[in-house]
């Protein structure tokens, strides 16, 4: 898994490639959600295998893969006839799995996450709520899709947000791990 991730990050940079080039240097941060949080991955294996951890590290890599992954599939569902015409459609089912592939890797972390501090989860909501308006409101800095499709990304960036993070927060107060 370690290597799928580390690969898919470095694919997912190399992917961002034009959107970095437009994109101002200090916006950089909330362009690559997708590999931000495959390598948040790699950080926590990294972590394990040291013997660390940290829950709130936890329940945000596991909330961004969720939502980044189910934000993808959406935009690319929602945008049917774009991302799947014969020029692009074999590049976007690569990309369809991955994301799928995300969630599954997320999946890995619930065995392991406890409850976390109302500041924790605070944090956590917050890093993403600043990420949607950086992505939609402030700075643009979300992935390049058609024209005809940024306000209904909009839309289930923020409903995503709400949902992964009021699940996930419900689960581990729910699983009664301290």
């Amino acid at each position: 898994m370690l290597i799928s991730c580390i690969i898919g990050s470095l694919f997912g940079f190399y992917y961002y490639q034009g959107q970095f080039e437009i994109t101002p240097f200090y916006l950089w941060f909330f362009v690559p959600d997708s590999p931000f949080f495959t390598f948040s991955y790699v950080l926590i294996l990294l972590f394990y295998s040291f013997r660390m951890r940290s829950n709130t590290f936890d329940a945000f890599a596991f909330i961004g893969l969720n939502k980044v992954g189910l934000w993808t599939i959406f935009v690319l569902f929602w945008n049917y006839e774009y991302y799947f015409s014969p020029a692009m459609r074999d590049e976007r089912i690569v990309i369809l799995l991955l994301h799928i592939g995300m969630m599954a890797v997320a999946a890995t972390l619930l065995k392991e996450m406890n409850k976390l501090k109302l500041e924790s989860y605070l944090v956590i909501l917050g890093f993403f709520v600043v990420s949607d308006l950086m992505d939609y409101v402030v700075a643009g800095t979300h992935p390049i899709i058609p024209a005809g499709g940024v306000v209904a990304a909009m839309w289930a960036s923020a409903g995503l947000t709400v949902i992964t993070c009021a699940v996930t927060f419900y689960y581990l107060e729910r699983s009664g791990r301290s």
